[in-house]
């Protein structure tokens, strides 16, 4: 007989209304991703705006307690913070410039070292092309000469470094594009610093009466980690510039404020951006002596260890503690998803997904007691 309910093989009964809710979450999710997919760049532009909102509307209270309106503390906030960044750069600017010039010329010597140290040993193999793969058609000695400088090590690295530019730079593919996007980070940080509680209350509309409170200790908890986590990466990447420039100077490797600003930036990008940042120094130190190249390989291995068992530490007293291995495949799939935006996102979207789970699944859904961070 026909009837409104269906039952499968072990007797449990599957009412249609059941299967069509289920249905439509399926398609909903499966639409929802799609759509994130396509706008994925937004996405990514949206989330830095937010987490500078969260950083900027600290700064923004302290002005309103002042009596000075939200909406004008915000402008102010915004200001100063665009000034600052101008001023550091037109005051070391020239300095940079020049020093990337230097560095445009000592990078190719340091290359060709490199390559002639490798050619040396069983590892040229690995940089050299077979001999079959000109064809079986004999090769003047001139011509062969020329091969091999083409197949050398530069022209591989060289290779490397424009298929390494498509995968890492596939969202901004111009300079108008870049310059967009920070203007759309810059003023969705602004509007969510004058009128943060728009925001949040507007999210706690959508979660029931009975869930509201803890959906707003969700909130707070959150807001406040991704604002502990900004402000203590933006102070570390400032320290880690200025002492790794220091050092750099006091070796004696050219181009050291160049290099310091570029420790600085990639600072950002835990684990890679550090390893990054690294290899054009060891690359100018090989060009004066391997000793110099050791004295920088310890140099950034003193960093790492500073950065992370004090610098961070310290600056995030009761931070949410990532697992690195954690953070190691975040910023790698990502990376490899969204290119170096999305590595830019990895670590504090990571520490979202973290106190989410911990706090509205680990503790509300299981019942586990769980602390976050550091706290006792």
């Amino acid at each position: 007989m026909a009837g409104t309910t269906s039952a499968d093989r072990n007797g449990v009964e599957i009412r249609p209304a059941t299967a069509f809710r289920v249905t439509a979450i399926v398609f909903g999710v499966l639409i929802a991703l799609h759509f994130l997919w396509i706008a994925r760049s937004i996405f990514i532009i949206a989330f830095l705006g937010v987490l500078l909102g969260l950083a900027m509307a600290r700064a923004v209270d302290y002005l309103e307690r002042i009596r000075i309106p939200r909406g004008l503390g915000a402008v102010l906030i915004l200001i100063a913070f665009v000034g600052v960044l101008v001023g550091a750069f037109a005051l070391i600017g020239p300095s940079i410039r020049d020093q990337t010039k230097e560095l445009g010329k000592e990078l190719p010597k340091a290359m060709r070292s490199i390559e002639g140290w490798v050619n040396q040993t069983p590892m040229k193999a690995l940089v050299s092309q077979p001999s079959g793969a000109t064809g079986s058609q004999p090769v003047e000695p001139k011509q062969k000469e020329q091969q091999q400088k083409q197949d050398g090590l530069t022209a591989r690295v060289a290779s490397e470094l424009r298929g390494a530019t498509k995968f890492l730079f596939p969202i901004v593919t111009s300079f108008l594009g870049a310059i967009g996007g920070i203007v759309i980070v810059l003023f969705i940080a602004m509007y969510i610093a004058a009128t943060p509680d728009l925001y949040r209350k507007g999210m706690l509309h959508l979660v029931p009466h009975s869930r509201r409170h803890r959906a707003e200790e969700w909130l707070t908890t959150l807001g406040d980690t991704l604002r502990r986590w900004l402000v203590a990466r933006l102070i570390a990447m400032v320290l880690i510039g200025v002492i790794t420039g220091l050092g750099l100077a006091a070796i004696g490797i050219k181009g050291s404020v160049a290099l310091g600003v570029l420790a600085g930036l990639l600072e950002f990008v835990p684990f890679f951006g550090p390893v990054v940042s690294a290899i054009p120094a060891i690359a100018v130190a090989l060009v004066d002596s391997p000793q110099k190249a050791l004295y920088v390989i310890g140099l950034y291995l003193v960093m790492q260890q500073l950065e992370g068992n004090v610098i961070t530490p310290v600056l995030l007293k009761k931070r949410l503690d990532i697992p690195p291995v954690m953070t190691v495949l975040a910023v790698a799939a990502l990376g490899a998803v969204f290119g170096v935006l999305g590595m830019l996102i990895a670590e504090p979207l990571l520490a979202a997904v973290l106190v989410t789970t911990k706090m509205l699944y680990v503790e509300d859904v299981v019942g586990d007691d769980v602390k976050l961070g550091n706290e006792k």
